[in-house]
């Protein structure tokens, strides 16, 4: 689903709670999925599948990153993830206890979890049993979820994070491996939510981009929970997701005030991968802050696309490129890869005026 479509569908749930505050491989063989018609459907997915998210997709700075795993309601319940981040990019493993690495969000099947996301003392989870269990062995940081929750309670869910070595290099630069609290067995993720997760999302606020200009392929392995609520390895699968590095998304518009329309144009550029038939959706923003989907076209041959919209009244709009397809090349995971989706990227907001006389 696109990224923008998830964080919507989060945030005016949770909104309506009353709490809420704001919150390589190559792409060519994706084939573009329409936006869903509503942020409710953008959040059944028909598969799982690994989204990714640039809020500066430029090579060699700080960029917002926002990583998501989604699920199908009726897929087998997940126990494990291990997200493997390409070579190229840069983790501080270093900071301090309590530094603030970005925010978390969770959907479950019938409640929601918002949070932040802190460094924490590795040292602390050495002889846990809880963590030997999800992830053993010590590691170079930890990442500790703070979820707090509309109907469950709070839960602290740790991230173990390490460099890659030897044979695992292949995968990425780092893994960050979390078991997950499932619905209604105590596991190394903690304790039972009451429902099973349908989205997780995380966005790290302190990753910096890649220096050289290529495909980053990111990586998550999934595995779903034994009948004890441990991780059952065998059933692991992979999900991908292609960030092309550096790339831009343009947007412009102006009032056809004859015709009370709005003209919106724009392009997709990158120099490292394929810019036609990618799937691109306008959203609206409205009064309450919100993006809402309107509609969805396709990239031509150069990257360029146009949207014609009725309008009555002063908006804002962006637009967001995403495309999904079947993986490049065999996985290692003992049940293969399931699905491979391209990197979310934002336009610049275009705000059209309409002045009534």
């Amino acid at each position: 689903m696109n990224f923008k479509l998830l964080l919507a569908t989060f945030a005016l749930a949770v909104a309506g709670a009353g709490w809420f505050a704001g919150a390589g491989a190559t792409a060519a063989n994706l084939t573009s999925r329409g936006a869903a018609a509503s942020s409710q459907a953008a959040a059944a997915p028909h598969e799982p599948e690994l989204d990714l998210w640039s809020g500066n997709p430029r090579l060699g700075v700080k960029a917002a990153t926002g990583v998501a795993i989604s699920v199908p309601a009726a897929s087998a319940e997940v126990g494990k993830v291990t997200l493997y981040v390409p070579a190229g990019y840069n983790l501080d493993l270093t900071a301090a206890p309590g530094t603030a690495e970005g925010h978390v969000f969770m959907a479950t099947a019938k409640d929601f979890g918002y949070g932040n996301l802190k460094a924490a003392d590795p040292g602390v989870y050495v002889n846990s049993p809880q963590a030997q269990a999800c992830a053993p062995g010590p590691h170079a940081a930890v990442w500790t979820m703070h979820l707090e929750f509309l109907r469950a309670d709070t839960a602290v869910v740790p991230i173990y994070i390490d460099p890659t070595s030897g044979d695992e290099a292949t995968l990425g630069a780092y893994k960050l491996q979390t078991c997950l609290p499932l619905s209604h067995l105590a596991s190394p993720g903690g304790s039972p939510l009451g429902s099973r997760m349908l989205n997780l999302g995380l966005e790290l606020t302190r990753v910096v981009n890649p220096a050289s200009a290529a495909v980053y392929v990111w990586r998550a392995f999934v595995s779903n929970p034994d009948t004890s609520g441990n991780p059952d390895l065998s059933t692991t699968y992979e999900l991908r997701s292609d960030m092309p590095l550096p790339a831009k998304l343009t947007l412009s518009g102006k009032l056809d005030r004859r015709h009370h329309r709005a003209l919106l144009s724009g392009r997709l550029t990158t120099q490292v991968s394929t810019v036609s038939t990618i799937g691109v959706t306008l959203y609206r923003r409205g009064r309450d802050g919100f993006w809402t989907s309107v509609t969805s076209t396709q990239t031509s041959a150069n990257g360029s696309f146009r949207f014609v919209r009725p309008i009555s009244k002063t908006s804002v709009y962006s637009v967001e490129v995403w495309a999904i397809g079947n993986c490049n090349g065999d996985s290692t995971a003992p049940n293969g890869c399931l699905s491979e989706t391209r990197g979310s990227i934002d336009s610049p907001n275009v705000r059209i005026v309409v002045r009534h006389r």
